[in-house]
């Protein structure tokens, strides 16, 4: 009886190189076409993206991004964080980088100062908890470790570094910052309604 139960696991196990080997090929994939229409639609999108982190991650919060920011009913700021806010916001800065809203000096003093924060937090031998208060630091209860979370700021550490690398072989001023710019008026051109 247990050979026959154990029969297609081994069966599995033996054919999982020739499965996973299949899985990998690359497939002929349909490229997608954007138009200009929606390109400058998403990157506003982005624009907007980026204001919350630029406007809600400063000093006061120890340079941690907040967990979440409601305007109805009434508006409140989560003065909470965890490390997959921390690792989305690292990742933030550098897309605001790429998009051109930010420069690269401005990319590493936001994330240094991040990750002076990360330094002076409490942890768990060497784990960050789960929840932080962004403004006093300490951990919220109840105290636990996530390795989920854990892992998406790990993730998100390897990804800067490999960004930040590369740094010195760009230009100061690169091309993207212009196009910056014009997401940036497009978004002002919105709200401020026209007084012709």
């Amino acid at each position: 009886v247990t050979i026959a139960v154990a029969f297609p696991f081994l069966v599995a196990w033996f054919c999982s190189p020739l499965a996973v080997w299949y899985i990998s090929l690359r497939t002929p994939g349909k490229q997608m076409e954007v138009s200009r229409e929606q390109e400058v639609y998403l990157r506003r999108l982005a624009r907007k993206i980026w204001a919350f982190f630029e406007n809600f991650v400063g000093k006061e919060d120890n340079w941690l991004p907040p967990d979440n920011y409601q305007e109805h009913p009434v508006e409140r700021t989560a003065h909470r964080t965890s490390p997959t806010n921390i690792g989305l916001y690292l990742l933030s800065n550098l897309s605001a980088c790429d998009f051109g809203y930010i420069t690269n000096s401005k990319l590493i003093e936001r994330s240094t100062n991040t990750l002076d924060t990360l330094h002076r937090m409490e942890k768990y031998p060497g784990h960050l908890f789960n929840w932080y208060d962004t403004i006093s630091l300490m951990p919220l209860s109840p105290r636990y470790i996530s390795t989920v979370d854990s892992g998406n700021l790990v993730g998100s550490l390897l990804t800067l570094r490999q960004a930040i690398l590369k740094i010195p072989d760009t230009k100061i001023l690169q091309e993207n910052i212009f196009e910056g710019i014009l997401d940036t008026i497009g978004i002002l051109r919105e709200k401020v309604p026209d007084v012709s």
